[in-house]
């Protein structure tokens, strides 16, 4: 058994946001991108407690510091998109990176308007509960099925996109704790197409090799 499946490529949400970002339909003017260098220094006034170094992780393009004690996932992987996943000792949060291919420079916040359009009326699946647009003009997200509560952020930068999310299973007590840590964790994700001077972490395994710059 390979996760919670918050993300997986069966699940409600994920066919709606990757419907949009494959069709290419409206919305998909060029809009003002979200500037990684504000992520960057949003980034360094995270508290780091409980929270892994930051690592480059190659497969998804982006930094990244993850849960010390949660598991890493072995990452799904397509020739559109690969999504990487963190999950907590109990089993009932996640968190996690997803890297998607475009063949259209599409707008973030189109994404998750298209999401909430699509799902809005089907409250005995899944639905968007709500979506916003933070001071950093990251693309905000919270959605909810049966099993799983998520909430996450789009970014887009060109013929890419990152969907950053975290989520827990709603019929499964809720630890504040772990839904803290991965909070803080998905604030320290930054998308980043070339590596800067972290650590970085393969693809397909935990292990990683230490910056020396």
């Amino acid at each position: 058994m390979d996760g919670m499946k918050l993300f997986n490529p069966k699940s409600w949400l994920f066919l709606s946001l990757l419907g949009l970002l494959l069709a290419g339909g409206a919305g998909c003017q060029s809009a003002q991108p979200v500037s990684m260098n504000r992520l960057i220094n949003h980034q360094a006034m995270i508290d780091f407690s409980g929270l892994g170094s930051l690592k480059h992780y190659d497969n998804v393009k982006a930094e990244a510091a993850a849960p010390m004690s949660w598991k890493e996932l072995v990452p799904k992987k397509t020739s559109i998109y690969t999504d990487m996943q963190w999950r907590s000792p109990s089993g009932n949060t996640a968190v996690g990176v997803a890297h998607v291919k475009m063949p259209l420079p599409l707008n973030a916040g189109s994404v998750v308007w298209f999401a909430k359009q699509r799902y809005a009326k089907q409250s005995e699946d899944g639905k968007l509960i709500d979506q916003w647009v933070d001071v950093l003009g990251r693309s905000w997200f919270e959605a909810e099925n049966k099993k799983y509560h998520v909430r996450g952020f789009v970014v887009t930068k060109g013929f890419e996109a990152w969907i950053v999310y975290s989520g827990f299973k709603t019929q499964e007590p809720i630890d504040t704790s772990e839904l803290a840590m991965a909070a803080r964790s998905m604030e320290t994700v930054v998308p980043q197409i070339n590596k800067r001077t972290v650590a970085s972490a393969d693809t397909d395994a935990a292990t990683s090799s230490p910056n020396n710059n």
